[in-house]
C-alpha cells in the first residue's frame, strides 16, 4: 500500500496543522511515513503546501509529484495541483471554494458550517478536514482522538475533538472510500524530522550551549533546543547576530560546556572569521549549517547542496576540520554526536551540514539508542602547556579553573604555552603540528555506504540528504535490469578513501542538489580520482525518485 496527500494553500491556513495530525495519526496505527514542505517566504498568503507519503513498507523518500488525495484549503490550490491527482484519486474542499473545477472524485465538504455548528468558530475547521478524511479511509476515531488531543492546549481540546467527531461522521454519511488503512504492529519506531534530530543528537551529546541568530532552515534546531532546555539544563542564547554567536559558542567550548550554533549559509558567512579563531585557538566548537538556495538571500525556504564546497574551503589560513552530511534523519541524530566528539577530541571546528529537506522532512525511522559519550578534557598541573607539540597534534584539553594553573591561548601565533610568539620556527611547528590532526581524524572517517550489484558498470555518487531518494531510484533501476551501484557520503571532510578508491576504475557519476558538481569536483582535487557531474538540481525542489531513475536511464543509454 502506498497513497500521498497534498494538503494545499496559504501561509497561515494550517497546512502544518493538518499535516502534522495525519503524519502523527499514521505513524501511530502503524504506517511508515515520510513528508516534505513547501512554504514561500512570507508570513500570509502565497502557496504553501505539505506532501505525505504513507506505505505499509519503508519509505526513503517522495516518489514523484503524483497524489492520490489533494485537500485544498482554498482554490488555488485546486488550480496548480488538479492535474498531480492520480487517476482515480480524490480532491477534498470547503464547499465555499470558488472555482469552475470538474473532477470526477470532488468532495465539498461543508467545513465552515460544521465548525460553527460545534464549535462556533473558525478556529477548528482543520480538525473537521481531518475528521473527514479519516472517515474517507476508514481510519481509528479513538487513536485519532489521542493524536489530537496532543496537538492542542488544553483549552482547546475539547472542541477540536467535537470538530474531529463531526468531520468523521459527515464522511461516513457520505458512503464513499478513498483508501482503508488497518491497524499495524508500530514495532518500536520512531518519527523525526531532521531539526528534531539534530537538536536530539545535541542534547545526547552533551550540549549545554547554544548561541544563534535566527535563519531559516537552521532555526528549527534552535527552536528544539529552546523548547528542552529546562529540562536538560542547556542554555540558549538568541545573540544579536551571528559573529556574536560564533564567539560566544567558542568561549562556551573553552570554558568547559559542550557548545554550537545553528545557522545557514549566509549567517555562516558572517561567523568565518571565528572559524578562523577556532582553527588558531584550537578550541572545539559544533556549527550546525542548514543549506539553503543562495547566493546572498536566495531562496530562504527552498533547499539546495550549494554550500559543500564553502564550508570545506571557509576561512583564512590553514587549519584542520570535520565536517559531515547526514543521510537522513537518522543518520543526523548520530552525526550530531559524532560532531561533538570530532570536535572536542581533535580541537577542531566541526560542521553538521544539512539542508532544508532534511531538516523540515518527517520520516519513520527505527528507535535511537545512546552511544557511549567519551570525556576528552583531562586534569592537569600547573605545568600545562595547552598547544603542547605531539605526535598526533593532539595537545592536553584542559577547563580553565579546574587546576591549579593557567589555560593560556592567544588569535595570534603561540608557543606551546599559549603567548604570542614571533618566532619564525615556533612558527613552522604549529602549523605543522596543527594539520598534523588532519591525519589523525582520517582514522574515525566513516567510509561511504554501498547499494547495487557486486561489480557495476556504472556507480552513481551522493551526499547528505539525497541518499534516501537515489537509493530508492538505484533499487528500482536494479529491479528493471541495470547493473549499477550507489555510493553515498555522509562524512564529507576530510574525504574517506578506501572504498571510493576499490571503484575508482569504473564509471563515476554524482547526483547533487547543486549546479555545478561539488562533490565531483572535490573528487578529482582531493583524490585525482575521474567523476563526472551527472544529475543535478538546482531550482530549490528536492528531488523525486521519479526524476533520478529517468537521469539514470539516460546516462546508461
Amino acid at each position: 500500500m502506498d497513497c500521498k496527500i497534498l494538503i494545499g494553500g496559504e501561509a497561515g491556513q494550517g497546512i502544518q496543522t493538518i499535516s502534522n495530525i495525519l503524519s502523527k495519526f499514521f505513524y501511530r496505527i502503524g504506517y511508515f511515513i515520510f513528508t516534505i514542505e513547501s512554504y514561500q517566504s512570507r508570513i500570509r498568503g502565497g502557496h504553501n503546501y505539505s506532501l505525505i507519503r504513507i506505505s505499509g513498507n519503508p519509505i526513503y523518500a517522495i516518489d514523484s509529484e503524483k497524489i492520490d488525495i489533494l485537500v485544498a484549503l482554498n482554490s488555488e490550490t485546486i488550480e496548480l495541483h488538479k492535474d498531480q491527482v492520480k487517476k482515480g484519486g480524490y480532491i477534498i474542499c470547503d464547499e465555499n471554494i470558488k472555482g469552475d473545477f470538474s473532477f470526477e472524485e470532488m468532495y465539498k465538504v461543508p467545513v465552515r458550517k460544521i465548525a460553527q455548528e460545534v464549535a462556533k468558530t473558525r478556529l477548528v475547521e482543520n480538525t473537521v478536514i481531518c475528521g473527514v478524511l479519516l472517515g474517507l479511509v476508514s481510519g481509528d476515531l479513538e487513536e485519532m482522538k489521542k493524536v489530537v488531543s496532543e496537538s492542542f492546549r488544553d483549552e482547546y481540546i475539547d472542541m477540536n475533538i467535537k470538530a474531529l467527531e463531526a468531520g468523521y461522521i459527515y464522511a461516513l454519511n457520505i458512503n464513499r472510500r478513498c483508501r482503508e488503512f488497518p491497524k499495524r504492529e508500530r514495532e518500536g519506531r520512531l518519527i523525526i524530522n531532521g531539526g528534531e534530530a539534530v537538536g536530539f543528537g545535541a542534547i545526547v551529546a552533551g550540549c549545554k550551549f547554544l548561541a544563534s541568530y535566527p535563519m531559516t532552515p537552521g532555526t528549527a534546531v534552535m527552536n528544539f533546543l529552546a523548547e528542552h532546555e529546562i529540562d536538560f539544563d542547556i542554555v540558549v542564547e538568541q545573540a544579536e547576530d551571528e559573529i556574536s554567536a560564533i564567539n560566544m559558542a567558542i568561549g562556551g567550548f573553552f570554558a568547559g560546556a559542550r557548545s554550537m550554533v545553528t545557522t545557514s549559509g549566509g549567517g555562516f558567512a558572517l561567523m568565518v572569521e571565528g572559524l578562523s579563531l577556532a582553527g588558531m585557538t584550537e578550541t572545539p566548537v559544533v556549527i550546525h549549517v542548514a543549506q539553503r538556495p543562495g547566493p546572498a538571500t536566495g531562496l530562504p525556504t527552498r533547499t539546495e547542496q550549494a554550500d559543500l564546497n564553502f564550508v570545506i574551503h571557509a576561512g583564512h589560513g590553514e587549519f584542520p576540520r570535520y565536517v559531515t552530511a547526514p543521510r537522513d534523519q537518522k543518520d543526523a541524530y548520530y552525526k550530531t554526536i559524532k560532531a561533538f566528539e570530532m570536535a572536542e577530541k581533535y580541537q577542531v571546528p566541526s560542521i553538521i551540514l544539512t539542508d532544508q529537506y532534511l531538516i523540515d522532512s518527517k520520516a519513520v525511522i527505527d528507535g535511537l539508542h545512546v552511544p557511549e559519550i567519551k570525556n576528552y578534557r583531562i586534569l592537569v598541573d600547573k605545568n600545562y602547556l595547552r598547544h603542547k607539540i605531539t605526535e598526533d597534534g593532539i595537545s592536553p584539553l584542559a577547563i580553565p579553573g579546574e587546576f591549579d594553573g593557567f589555560v593560556i591561548t592567544d588569535s595570534d601565533e603561540h608557543d606551546e604555552e599559549g603567548h604570542i610568539t614571533e618566532d619564525l620556527n615556533i612558527r613552522k611547528k604549529m602549523v605543522e603540528k596543527r594539520l598534523r590532526k588532519k591525519l589523525a581524524i582520517m582514522k574515525d572517517l566513516e567510509e561511504p555506504v554501498y547499494f547495487g550489484v557486486d561489480n557495476p558498470k556504472v556507480v552513481f555518487i551522493g551526499w547528505g540528504s539525497t541518499y534516501g531518494v537515489i537509493r530508492e531510484a538505484i533499487s528500482n533501476l536494479l529491479e528493471e535490469g541495470y547493473e549499477i551501484g550507489h555510493l553515498h557520503f555522509s562524512d564529507v571532510y576530510p574525504l574517506p578513501t578506501k572504498i571510493l578508491n576499490d571503484f575508482k576504475d569504473k564509471k563515476l557519476y554524482t547526483i547533487e542538489g547543486n549546479y555545478e558538481g561539488q562533490l565531483a569536483a572535490l573528487i578529482r582535487k582531493e583524490l585525482c580520482i575521474k567523476v563526472d557531474k551527472g544529475i543535478v538540481k538546482y531550482n530549490g525542489m528536492p528531488f523525486f525518485v521519479e526524476e533520478i531513475m529517468e537521469g539514470v536511464r539516460e546516462i546508461m543509454g
